[in-house]
């Protein structure tokens, strides 16, 4: 080893000194503050105050720091059970350009709690409510019976201490946002929720009102030509006898009325029978669709044809089981009830009293505009014209709603 001695290097110098807070002078601070979950803006101005009767020596360091932003209160201190309790002292160095001095000052470190000052009544409320347990639960304990004496035991064990949850608090609310960061953008949830509506295919980019929900999407040609309609142009008697389902108010009025015009509109008379068969299809037993015999006496004389294609929209099967069986959900009997609603609004020229077929299917009002809205459509009030046509008193007309398809599409945001 070399025994050559270390050169002093020379250089500009600094000097070092530590300085006590002159209290007497007003100088306070510097102080560090800790903010469990939630941090005031900067420029948050903080007061500083000290206990009074500081007689002990001890007291002489004690220091309340307070803020009040108008909605929220904040407020710690170095003494008592709220403190920051630690065996570190902290000290803040600060250099003096002017003098080429560093200066340190003692930081005490003090927690800061929050206060919703809104909810300060709710708080005491909350504690004279648990005042009022405490009483109860005495009592109970004096002279209740053995089963209250178990009940308060057992809900003494199971309460939660609330105060404990503050030391995790700040590690709760990085968790939450490290998930909620993880949750898709708006735009993806509400195209999520319009490919999963129960609604006919439709044309999004349509310009045009009676582009958006074809007939051909609703009804397939060929079934389109299999509705039995000359079996109403046959039977003069009683033509909707043959209907499957005759408890349509609607669809029996309207084929009266496609009836007895001297050129039968047949187009109209062909999509009130399609409507009809979806009326009957939806009211046979989910326990029942996979019985010929109810579904024969159901449906009537219905073409296969349709009757195979309502099973393939209309039902699902099982999972790995026998694809023979069907079976209706929720949403299958809701994508029924929107391809009835989408055929009835091409017949009445996109504009339709919203409770037309309430009473027909069975159906909550709510239900019914819910839909509706699912296909797209605006529900507004109904003019005087339309009110004036119906034979119904001042309140039903009141309450008279029209279901409004137009040209571009659009469909209501996500419910949150």
């Amino acid at each position: 080893m070399s025994s050559s001695k270390r050169k002093s290097v020379e250089g500009t110098k600094v000097g070092l000194e530590y300085a006590k807070v002159d209290v007497e002078a007003g100088v306070e601070g510097p102080f560090l503050a800790v903010f469990p979950g939630i941090t005031p803006v900067k420029s948050t101005p903080f007061n500083v105050y000290k206990p009074t009767a500081e007689d002990a020596k001890t007291k002489k360091k004690r220091r309340i720091l307070e803020a009040d932003t108008g909605k929220v209160e904040f407020v710690g201190q170095n003494f008592g059970e709220s403190s920051r309790q630690g065996f570190c002292r902290y000290v803040i160095a600060i250099h003096n350009k002017e003098t080429d001095k560093v200066i340190f000052k003692d930081a005490p470190v003090i927690a800061i709690n929050r206060t919703i000052k809104s909810l300060k009544k709710a708080k005491l409320h909350a504690s004279s409510h648990d005042q009022f347990l405490q009483a109860k639960n005495a009592l109970g304990e004096a002279f209740g019976t053995k089963k209250i004496k178990q009940q308060i035991k057992s809900v003494e064990r199971n309460a939660v201490n609330v105060s404990t949850l503050d030391s995790v608090a700040s590690i709760l609310h990085d968790s939450i946002a490290a998930k909620t960061s993880a949750l898709p953008p708006k735009a993806e949830i509400k195209a999520q929720a319009d490919e999963d509506r129960p609604i006919p295919p439709y044309d999004i980019n349509a310009t045009k009102v009676e582009d958006i929900y074809k007939m051909e999407n609703l009804i397939t040609p060929a079934e389109y030509q299999l509705i039995p309609f000359k079996t109403l142009l046959d039977k003069t008697a009683q033509p909707l006898s043959v209907l499957p389902f005759q408890g349509s108010t609607y669809v029996n009025e309207g084929l009266k009325a496609a009836l007895s015009t001297s050129k039968k509109d047949r187009h109209r008379i062909r999509l009130l029978m399609y409507i009809n068969f979806l009326m009957a299809f939806r009211i046979i037993p989910d326990k029942r669709l996979n019985d010929p015999e109810t579904v024969n006496r159901i449906m009537g004389d219905v073409p296969s044809l349709i009757l195979e294609n309502f099973y393939e929209r209309f039902t699902e099967a099982p999972e790995g089981g026998d694809k023979k069986r069907h079976t209706f959900t929720p949403k299958s009997k809701d994508k029924i009830l929107c391809w009835i609603f989408a055929i009835a609004l091409t017949l009445e020229n996109f504009n339709i009293d919203a409770a037309v077929m309430t009473r027909d299917l069975s159906l909550r009002q709510t239900k019914v505009n819910e839909l509706f809205k699912s296909l797209g459509c605006k529900i507004s009030e109904a003019t005087a014209a339309q009110k004036a046509q119906v034979n119904a008193s001042a309140e039903e007309q009141k309450a008279m709603k029209r279901a409004i398809l137009t040209a571009p599409l659009t469909f209501p945001l996500p419910k949150r």
